[in-house]
């Protein structure tokens, strides 16, 4: 007597496309989960970033296998940056993978000059910027409720490691989380008034990259191959093909272990935050002001919180450095009526009795304050 396994739900609500290898048929079931919890609307639209590249490849594919169960419609948007001469090559290579999916897929053409909207930082993260930007547009074009993006674990562990480089705190060491309220732009120096709110969905973050790329291929589906992520003048890629492949040898948990420090840093970051915000309810004056008095009661890991949220909850530039947090502190400790400390963007905060005001570039007092170099060199 031969005993079959039972039947899943994907076996008996997809006639098509064919089923991949049993191996990979947990990998869906996973998926499929994930996107039910989320509880969307029927019909609602997911739009996912789509390069052709092996990890959104593959979650193209199994969200075009997984969807109809959930009665959800997939979208794929693929943002050509122009940078590499065969980009229209990729653009087309895309639009044949999107119709042997059996998915609807949009080409997103970025200007020439697209990194000079973004000074004083990289090509890399400004091409991140503005593929954020596209996905963004398109998802509220289609009235889209997500944006999905193929982030895998071995990403999550290059992110935290990128993060502590920059000498990050416990926001940075969470990495990426699953699921993610984001303003596009989130940047200072983009125009306001074209802020789009979208939620970006990681359903891939908790899988190995083997799995992943090994799912495209499974089905039968020929992955992009860009050759920029070979190029070891970006710091990710550098990690990625030295740093990471060097410490496995020490260890051959440490993405594992990398993605589970994220997740417990994820957890004491909430909390903090949640901290935080209490606080600075507390200390709010007049809508744009925050108390000295008060601040200064409080640990300093939660002062520092208190003043990046507060400044974020104004419209300030987003990324404030730690100096000017910390310059900021020390002014409030001397509690000198009229310093005032610079902090990008011709933003400014300026201590007037006792509390601190943030100063948008339109609004600078001129007159009576000193300046942050003047307060550095006093300190």
């Amino acid at each position: 007597m031969s005993i079959c396994p039972p039947r899943s739900l994907l076996d008996t609500a997809l006639p098509a496309p064919p089923l991949a290898p049993r191996t990979h048929v947990g990998f869906e079931q996973r998926v499929l989960t994930r996107l039910k919890a989320l509880g969307l609307p029927s019909a609602a639209c997911i739009v996912v970033g789509f390069s052709g590249g092996p990890d959104s490849l593959s979650l193209a594919a199994v969200l075009a296998r997984v969807a109809p169960v959930a009665r959800v419609r997939v979208s794929l948007v693929h943002v050509d940056h122009g940078l590499r001469s065969d980009s229209a090559a990729d653009a087309r290579t895309c639009a044949d993978l999107a119709s042997q999916l059996g998915l609807p897929l949009t080409v997103a053409r970025l200007p020439h000059n697209f990194v000079g909207r973004h000074p004083g930082v990289g090509v890399e993260e400004a091409a991140r910027r503005e593929r954020y930007v596209a996905l963004a547009r398109h998802a509220q074009a289609e009235g889209a409720q997500l944006v999905a993006i193929a982030h895998h674990r071995q990403d999550q562990a290059e992110t935290v490691l990128l993060h502590l480089l920059r000498g990050a705190g416990l926001s940075g060491a969470a990495g990426m989380a699953e699921l993610t309220e984001l303003t596009v732009p989130w940047w200072g120096s983009a125009a306001s008034g074209e802020e789009k709110r979208v939620s970006i969905w990681r359903p891939l973050l908790d899988e190995s990259r083997d799995v992943v790329q090994g799912y495209a291929l499974a089905r039968g589906l020929s992955p992009i191959q860009d050759a920029s992520n070979e190029d070891r003048r970006f710091r990710r890629n550098r990690l990625r093909h030295e740093v990471l492949p060097l410490l496995r040898s020490i260890d051959p948990g440490t993405i594992e272990a990398l993605a589970r420090y994220a997740r417990i840093a994820r957890d004491e970051d909430g909390l903090l935050a949640e901290l935080a915000a209490a606080a600075r309810e507390q200390m709010a004056r007049g809508g744009i002001g925050l108390a000295i008095a008060p601040l200064l009661e409080e640990p300093r890991a939660i002062r520092r919180r208190v003043l990046i949220d507060w400044l974020d909850r104004l419209g300030a530039p987003s990324g404030v450095p730690l100096e000017r947090v910390e310059g900021i502190l020390s002014a409030a400790e001397r509690n000198r009526s009229g310093c005032k400390v610079e902090i990008g963007e011709g933003w400014s905060v300026v201590i007037r009795a006792g509390v601190l005001s943030a100063i948008p570039p339109a609004h600078q007092i001129q007159t009576g304050e000193v300046t942050s170099t003047e307060m550095e060199e006093a300190h």
